[in-house]
């Protein structure tokens, strides 16, 4: 299993992209959760005997569901399941160069509760520096992702391209046929009546191409 997360925004907030990949059939159910952590933070009384001890890390805030995100991997395999949160920072409270993202995948099934799958841990960086209303949707690079997959026909695209570009996003069927084109930097939805694979493309003006796929099962 694999685990790729890009944030895009400023210091005030953001939208955080994760994908996750599953290589194989993982026989139970999995869920996510992620969180951004101030490193080096004094905890205050919420953290009960560590009041006013320096901790390694606190979490600051949860971009996705704390009670976590369940991930239905069903195949065909390789699949990826692409998860988005957006999230509020407080830059007087909480600097940052102080600041990391985390998401962890873990069983929640009896037979394997707590047992984790793969963990991601890195400091929180965007693209870009860009602000405003339009930075959840532009950053210096592009971005694709889809979801829910395998989907039932209806699924959304979010695509993200480098600033002062423009896109174009199309979605062929297994024989090469364009079915759907729309321009990049926002999230649209699909709707597929046939059953099959497809292939989403997002083709940059700054010459960048990203391919995702999709399962649409009836």
């Amino acid at each position: 299993m694999s685990i790729e997360v890009n944030c895009v925004g400023n210091e005030s907030g953001g939208t955080a992209y994760i994908s996750v990949t599953a290589e194989q059939d993982l026989d139970t159910g999995v869920k996510l959760w992620s969180a951004i952590l101030e490193d080096h933070e004094i905890a205050t009384s919420a953290w009960g005997g560590y009041n006013g001890q320096e901790m390694m890390w606190i979490p600051v805030v949860a971009p996705t569901p704390t009670a976590g995100t369940v991930l239905n991997f069903t195949g065909p395999y390789p699949q990826t399941i692409d998860v988005q949160g957006t999230y509020t920072l407080t830059p007087a409270s909480h600097p940052f160069a102080n600041l990391n993202f985390a998401v962890i995948v873990q069983g929640y099934q009896s037979n394997v509760q707590k047992e984790v799958f793969n963990a991601y841990f890195n400091t929180l960086s965007y693209a870009s520096g860009v602000s405003g209303d339009e930075a959840a949707m532009v950053s210096e690079n592009a971005l694709l992702g889809a979801w829910p997959n395998p989907s039932n026909g209806m699924f959304s695209v979010s695509s993200v391209i480098p600033q002062g570009a423009t896109g174009t996003v199309e979605v062929f069927d297994i024989t090469g046929r364009s079915v759907e084109t729309f321009s990049a930097g926002s999230v649209q939805s699909v709707s597929i009546e046939e059953a099959g694979i497809y292939f989403i493309r997002l083709t940059t003006s700054s010459g960048e191409v990203l391919n995702r796929q999709v399962a649409v099962v009836r």
